[in-house]
């Protein structure tokens, strides 16, 4: 199932809502969980960090890996709002 084709079904039922009655298909499902994926992705979430290096005695972070789809991207070059992947929202309120 497309975005589009999910949108019509949510749509559709809303309608069939309205008149009471409701569709119980497996693709009324599946548009439902499509939706719900898109809005979870948009509560932003923090990324883990992956260092492979040492200064001082300490680690050094140098890549942050997308909590959702483990896609990783340089600490110092790669700062996004969203996954650039998947759309996953990021957190960066700890930096």
């Amino acid at each position: 199932m497309t975005e589009k084709e999910a949108i019509k079904r949510i749509k559709t039922f809303g309608l069939y809502h309205a008149i009471g009655d409701l569709p119980n298909s497996a693709l009324t499902v599946e548009a439902f969980n499509m939706a719900i994926s898109a809005l979870e992705k948009q509560i932003p979430k923090k990324p883990f960090y992956e260092g492979d290096g040492y200064a001082d005695g300490k680690i050094v972070y140098d890549t942050w890996i997308c909590p959702c789809c483990d896609t990783r991207y340089e600490v110092d070059y790669d700062e996004y709002d969203y996954c650039p992947e998947c759309g996953q929202g990021i957190d960066w309120s700890d930096i």
